[in-house]
């Protein structure tokens, strides 16, 4: 072996510390920082400032996440054609529109921002993945994916702390203006800080294919269908209890700022889920961590369901399905980099973006109808998508075992 294959190798090894992982994940914790009001307040928006029914905020998320979804696979190709940097740039634009839905009260405006918003969301989502992907190395994927997604929660969290220690001084509309300002400086900052990158080189001639010829191989396998089915039905659950968390602990406590401190406390516990879920998957192997999240979310989904009329019993049970949901997400891209070949990573990041955002369309229109039939209900719901979910878990890992990837 030559020195310059050592150093190439031992730069490889080092993928946590390499310059594309670490500049991806300050990008990614800035823009959960600044855009951690929408995450948190925007049912609340809806709710206490519009006036307006859950199931027209489960519209609204479903139009933005429908879109995401569609253009994530448009940014799998986009990743091969043009590069993963430029792709996570034209969604981060889109992103500096986050802060105008707090200044906007028209039905029309509204869904207009959400189209758009949704639409930077797929190239975002999928750019960062496949980013993540190909600079760290599958020996340290786990880890690598718990601290990317740490970045999120991390970033969540205080935001969310910030936003509800100031809300009581600063109205929805100017909070949503200094949203749109601070996006402007994190593109900035992934402009200077993220490395150029160039399509790889076997991916040119998959880029001439059209959309349909190039994802049709993945859709005839079974261990993607698999994997599908478990962000399906996970992730279904999950677009249910954003939407009906915040609400119900609102409506439970009429406090507009106790939302936000929900989501600052449950993000920190799922920081500390996030990092241990990926170490563990790096020294114990996949079946095992992924398996125990699932189940916690069916325990934590049981435990709402039962306590849905307390503010102890929300952010108790709500914090643990947030740490066991968001463990399951940090073992994504391990599984999606087993499951893909070289040429199809990120075309599988795209597709496992649009099953991601086609279940948390369905379950904010879901969520948005039943917490208004029975608060309880969503969660009697997400309990068995999640026991579903678990299932499909167990089949994916014991495939991926006898194919000895």
């Amino acid at each position: 072996m030559d020195s310059s294959t050592s150093d190439e190798t031992a730069g490889r090894d080092g993928g946590l510390y390499s310059r594309a992982f670490l500049a991806l994940c300050l990008v990614y914790f800035l823009n959960s920082f600044i855009s951690s009001p929408f995450s948190s307040l925007f049912p609340v928006y809806i709710e206490a400032d519009l006036q307006r029914p859950p199931w027209f905020t489960g519209y609204l998320r479903a139009l933005m996440l429908l879109l995401g979804g569609i253009f994530a696979v448009v940014a799998g190709r986009l990743c091969d054609r043009f590069g993963c940097k430029t792709t996570l740039i034209i969604g981060l634009i889109g992103s500096t529109l986050t802060g105008l839905v707090f200044r906007t009260a028209d039905p029309w405006g509204l869904s207009l921002l959400l189209f758009a918003m949704g639409a930077a969301n797929g190239p975002w989502s999928t750019a960062g993945q496949s980013i993540l992907i190909n600079a760290i190395t599958p020996a340290r994927l786990g880890l690598g994916g718990g601290i990317y997604f740490l970045s999120n929660t991390l970033g969540n969290s205080l935001g969310s702390l910030c936003t509800g220690l100031v809300k009581t001084d600063y109205s929805f509309a100017e909070i949503g203006t200094a949203m749109s300002i601070g996006m402007l400086a994190v593109i900035a900052v992934a402009l200077v800080l993220l490395p150029s990158d160039a399509p790889a080189p076997n991916s040119v001639a998959a880029t001439r294919l059209s959309t349909w010829a190039a994802y049709r191989p993945l859709l005839d396998r079974r261990d993607v269908h698999l994997l599908l089915s478990l962000r399906l039905t996970i992730t279904t659950f999950w677009g249910m209890a954003t939407l009906a968390l915040p609400l119900l602990i609102y409506r439970v406590s009429q406090d507009e700022s106790l939302p936000a401190y929900f989501a600052a406390v449950s993000l920190v516990v799922a920081a500390c889920c996030q990092l241990s879920v990926g170490y563990l998957n790096d020294r114990l192997g996949r079946a095992r961590p992924l398996i125990i999240s699932a189940m916690g979310i069916c325990l934590s989904a049981l435990g709402l369901a039962l306590c849905h009329d307390s503010v102890l019993g929300l952010f108790v049970c709500g914090t643990a399905l947030t740490g066991t949901a968001w463990a399951v997400s940090t073992l994504i891209p391990r599984l999606i980099n087993d499951v893909a070949g070289p040429e199809e990573k990120n075309r599988l990041v795209g597709l496992g973006h649009l099953a991601w955002s086609a279940s948390m369309v369905t379950g904010s229109l879901v969520g948005g109808y039943l917490i208004d039939v029975d608060p309880g209900l969503p969660f009697y719901v997400g309990a068995a998508l999640a026991g579903l979910g678990t299932l499909g878990a167990i089949s994916l890992c014991r495939s991926l075992d006898n194919a000895g990837k």
